[in-house]
This record gives structure tokens, C-alpha cells and sequence, in this order.
């Protein structure tokens, strides 16, 4: 199933909001499977990128999701750096 493309912040937590209800879980059932909190796991979907990756890697891989890094194509004169 793919979910969506994250290129900002502000992306990923409805991201992971959406997946973990795709599974039917609650904050609390996810938070059980890798020894959290429910006040945690609200914490991460509510500000993902106040986490370290190590724990948005553990919520993704107990969502059975996985981080990718790609290049896009972008043109030459458009380059910001």
C-alpha cells in the first residue's frame, strides 16, 4: 500500500497518523508493540520531527514502513544551492 510522499515536516504526521489507523490501531495498541506510551506515540504524530530518527525509525518499521531517500530530477537553473 503506498501512503504518500514526504518532502516537509509538516507531511509526515498525518503520515503516520494514517498508517497507523490503516492498521487499526489505537496510540496506545502502537505504543504497546514497541515500549511506548500512548502519550508518546501522540507526541510523535503530533511532532515527528522533535524525535530522534532512531525512534521514527522504530514507529515506521512497527508500522511495517520504511524510510527511502531519492534524488529528484530537478533543472539546472533551478538548483537553490
Amino acid at each position: 500500500m503506498y501512503v504518500g510522499l514526504v518532502r516537509t515536516t509538516g507531511q509526515l504526521s498525518p503520515l503516520l497518523q494514517r498508517l497507523r489507523k490503516a492498521r487499526g490501531w489505537s496510540q496506545t495498541q502502537l505504543g504497546a508493540r514497541i515500549g511506548l506510551s500512548q502519550e508518546r506515540i501522540s507526541a510523535i504524530e503530533r511532532a515527528p520531527e522533535s524525535v530522534s530518527f532512531d525512534q521514527l525509525l522504530t514507529v515506521l518499521m512497527a508500522l511495517n514502513a520504511e524510510f527511502i531517500v531519492q534524488t529528484r530530477e530537478r533543472p539546472e537553473d533551478d538548483n537553490p544551492w
